[in-house]
């Protein structure tokens, strides 16, 4: 019987190193490292600014975590990541037992951030001072008219404002009001508006020639000039500045007492230069008018170039795709896409839809996508989530707002396609 009990011993001793059952009880190994099936960043490579997608995969382990301060995450997912250098991103997962598996994705940056586009930065539609000419003690009017702004101040202690409003002043003495448009991201327009300040009135037998409006129509440039002295103003001669620089001037009549007149300045076609110019007016230039003030000539205003006229409008959103690519999801293969707005309006909501080429006959759309409404400016990452990729050797096309919801500068730019050895 003794002899027995070495063999007993030695068949267990086999049955529970091949983990088979026993009793009811399965015997299995824990020396199993996890297993990471996919991890990767979509796209690869973006510009400083803007996003990548993390993917990833993994089975057979307790925990996953993922450095750069993103920490624990699940078995599987996604993350989108903004680094702003090239960045190597590394997954650990872990088992039970302790075992770690490893692997990594690398975000390429390249470049720095875009520049706001002159439709990303606030717009000032309008500021003025009425009457632009007043006598010490009286009051003038600010008035503006503001766009894309989280706030509107004025300097010499006026305040800060909502986007439209007005202000009553009285300044002592002849002063320019600077308005300052800010938007959310810190992005600043400048627009003044000039009051004149005259002390009593011109002595007896004196002219006195002010400018009290400037305005366009298309490309064409007009001012209004008045004579509020006492006694008529003879010939005299306007200038034109744009930016600092004379763009033109202009031969004005004889003006009577208190007698004011439109004036144009002929032969010149105004062209605003982005995003906006500084123009001025002034009356008698060289002196040759002996007036009871010549400190009072000039009148200046800041215009922005968003308007143009009533033919021409800026603010118009349009539509591109910037980049096409797969990623290997727990799902199934997906397709993303990039789209921006390279408008200077918002666009509404969209439609994208997405093909596979060659094609026999009229193409018809795999899968379709809806797109949020995207600022001027704004580009987004989005994915056909319900469809699974499984081409092989196809050339995948996107095209977006094809349904026409969106009135675009440029209709012909809105899709792109690439081959799937570059997805």
């Amino acid at each position: 019987m003794k002899k027995l009990v070495p063999l007993i011993l030695l068949v267990l001793a086999v049955v529970f190193a091949a983990g088979c059952d026993l009793a009811g009880i399965t015997v299995t190994s824990s020396t199993q490292p996890p297993a990471i099936n996919s991890f990767g960043a979509g796209p690869p490579t973006i510009a400083a600014g803007e996003s990548s997608t993390l993917s990833w995969s993994v089975v057979g382990a307790t925990m996953v975590s993922i450095d750069q301060g993103i920490g624990n995450v699940a078995l599987s997912g996604s993350r989108v990541v903004m680094p702003s250098a090239t960045t190597v991103y590394t997954l650990t997962a872990t088992n039970a037992a302790g075992i770690s598996t490893t692997a990594t994705a690398q975000v390429i940056v390249t470049g720095a951030p875009s520049p706001p586009t002159p439709a990303a930065l606030p717009v000032v539609n309008s500021f003025t001072a009425s009457p632009p000419s007043i006598i010490v003690g009286e009051l003038a009017t600010l008035s503006w008219n503001v766009s894309n702004a989280t706030s509107v101040t004025i300097d010499h202690g006026v305040g800060t404002f909502a986007s439209s409003g007005n202000a009553l002043v009285s300044p002592a003495a002849t002063t320019t009001y600077t308005l300052t448009a800010t938007n959310a991201a810190g992005a600043t327009v400048p627009a003044t508006a000039q009051v004149i300040v005259t002390g009593a009135p011109s002595p007896a037998g004196e002219p006195d020639l002010v400018i009290q409006d400037i305005s366009r129509s298309g490309d064409i440039i007009s001012y209004t000039i008045k004579n509020q002295g006492d006694a008529t103003a003879g010939l005299s001669t306007s200038t034109l500045f744009v930016d600092g620089v004379v763009a033109a001037n202009d031969s004005v009549g004889s003006l009577a007492a208190g007698e004011s007149k439109t004036e144009t300045f002929t032969g010149y076609v105004y062209d605003c230069t982005l995003p906006g110019d500084a123009v001025e007016v002034q009356a008698d230039t060289g002196g040759a008018v002996a007036e009871g003030s010549e400190a009072n000539n000039s009148h200046s205003e800041s215009w922005s170039c968003l308007i143009l006229g009533p033919i021409r409008t800026l603010k118009l959103p349009d539509l591109v795709i910037e980049d096409i690519w797969l990623v290997h999801e727990i799902t199934g293969d997906k397709i993303y896409y990039k789209i921006k707005n390279n408008g200077d309006g918002a666009a509404g909501a969209t439609t994208s839809e997405l093909y596979l080429f060659p094609c026999l006959g009229s193409c018809l759309p795999v899968a379709t996508d809806s797109v949020a409404s995207l600022a001027a400016g704004e580009s987004r990452t989005e994915k056909f989530g319900s469809y699974n990729y499984t081409g092989a050797g196809w050339s995948v096309g996107v095209k977006v707002d094809t349904t026409g919801a969106a009135a675009e500068w440029d209709e012909d730019n809105n899709s792109l396609s690439k081959p799937e050895a570059d997805l």
